[in-house]
C-alpha cells in the first residue's frame, strides 16, 4: 500500500469538505487511520459531520471551521455532462469557483492556517497528444466549463498568496477507486464483462490517480510545515494506456481481457462523423502530467504503480 514514510508532524485539526463524496469520504477514513484529527463537512450534516448547506448559495462556512487548522476542499461539481443552460452554468460557477473564495475568506476569519484545494488537470487543457506532459509552469488553457471553473478557482486562491492563509491547488487527473463513477466505472464494467473490445491497438499515455496514492500525497503535504509551491500535479508514478488499464481491471476481477486490434485513425474518423470526437480522443489520445515537482518536494512519499493499485483495490471486490 502507498505510504508516507517520513516523520509525522502535527497538522492540527483537518476539515474535509464534501466528506460524504467519493474522494472526501476516502480521505476522512484514510487520515483518521493515520492518526489525524478530522472534521467532516457535508451539505446536510448529521452524525459526526458539520452542516454547511448548499455551497452554491450562502454556505455556512464559519460555523463549520471552528477549531480547524487545515481545510482539504473536496466539495465540487465533478462529472460531465453538466448542462448548457445559463442556470446550470451559473450554478457550476457558484459551486466550483465562488464557493472557493467564500471558503478562503472564512478560513482567514476563523484562523485556519492552510487550505488544500483539489483542482484538476483540465485547467491545462484536454490533450497532450501533440506536446510534452503538462507541467505546473505551463499556461493554463481549459477547454470546457468544468476546467474553466477550476482555473478561475485557482486564480482566486492565488490572490490569497500574500495573506496568512497558506494555499495549494492539487491538479488531479481521473481519480479511481472503489465507488468510482462516470467514465472509469463504464470502462470497468466492460472489462469485467469480458466483452470483445476493439482496444488492442491503442498505445496511448494517460495519467491516472488512485485514491490510495492521493491519500499518501495529502498526508505528506499535511506533514510539511509549509508548502513551497501553490500548485502541484498529483498522479500515479507512470501513465498507462487504455488497453493496459482494461487488461488490469479484467485481471483484478478474475476475467480474461478480450481485446482485438482496430485502427486508431478509423476510431477518430468514426468519432468525428458521429460528432463524438472528444469522447473518442479521451479513449485513444494522451493526457499526461509531469510529477517531477511531486517527487522532488515529497521524496518521502512512496506511490504505487497504477497496475499495483488496481490489484490492491479491485481484487476480490
Amino acid at each position: 500500500m502507498a505510504e508516507f514514510s517520513g516523520r509525522q508532524c502535527s497538522a492540527g485539526v483537518v476539515a474535509i469538505t464534501g466528506a460524504s463524496g467519493f474522494v472526501g469520504a476516502f480521505l476522512c477514513q484514510n487520515l483518521e487511520s493515520a492518526g489525524f484529527k478530522v472534521v467532516r463537512i457535508t451539505r446536510r450534516g448529521g452524525g459526526d459531520s458539520r452542516a454547511v448547506g448548499d455551497i452554491g448559495f450562502n454556505p455556512d462556512w464559519d460555523s463549520c471551521l471552528k477549531g480547524v487548522d487545515t481545510v482539504v476542499h473536496c466539495a465540487a461539481i465533478a462529472h460531465q455532462p453538466l448542462g448548457d443552460t445559463p442556470e446550470q452554468k451559473d450554478y457550476l460557477h457558484r459551486v466550483n469557483c465562488r464557493a472557493v473564495k467564500d471558503l478562503a475568506d472564512a478560513c482567514i476569519r476563523s484562523g485556519v492556517s492552510r487550505l488544500l484545494f483539489l483542482s484538476s488537470v483540465k485547467v491545462y487543457g484536454e490533450s497532450t497528444s501533440l506536446r510534452l506532459p503538462f507541467h505546473e509552469s505551463d499556461q493554463r488553457l481549459p477547454e470546457d466549463d468544468y476546467g474553466r471553473s477550476k482555473f478561475h478557482a485557482e486564480r482566486t486562491l492565488e490572490h490569497f498568496g500574500e495573506s496568512e492563509l497558506d494555499v495549494c491547488s492539487l491538479r488531479l487527473p481521473l481519480v479511481y477507486g472503489v465507488g468510482a463513477k462516470a467514465n472509469f466505472r463504464r470502462l470497468q464494467r466492460l472489462a469485467e464483462a469480458g466483452f470483445p473490445l476493439p482496444l488492442a491497438s491503442i498505445d496511448n499515455r494517460r495519467s491516472l490517480l488512485s485514491l490510495l496514492n492521493l491519500g499518501s500525497v495529502v498526508r505528506g503535504l499535511l506533514n510539511l510545515k509549509a508548502w513551497p509551491f501553490n500548485a502541484l500535479n498529483v498522479a500515479d508514478p507512470s501513465p498507462v494506456s487504455v488497453s493496459d488499464l482494461v487488461r488490469g481491471l479484467a485481471v483484478a476481477s478474475g476475467t480474461e481481457a478480450r481485446l482485438f486490434p482496430f485502427p486508431v485513425q478509423v476510431m477518430r474518423w468514426m468519432g468525428a462523423l458521429a460528432s463524438r470526437g472528444d469522447m473518442v480522443e479521451r479513449i485513444v489520445g494522451n493526457l499526461e502530467v509531469s510529477t517531477e515537482l511531486l517527487r522532488t518536494e515529497l521524496p518521502e512519499v512512496r506511490l504505487m504503480s497504477t497496475q499495483l493499485c488496481i490489484q490492491e483495490i479491485f481484487s476480490g471486490q
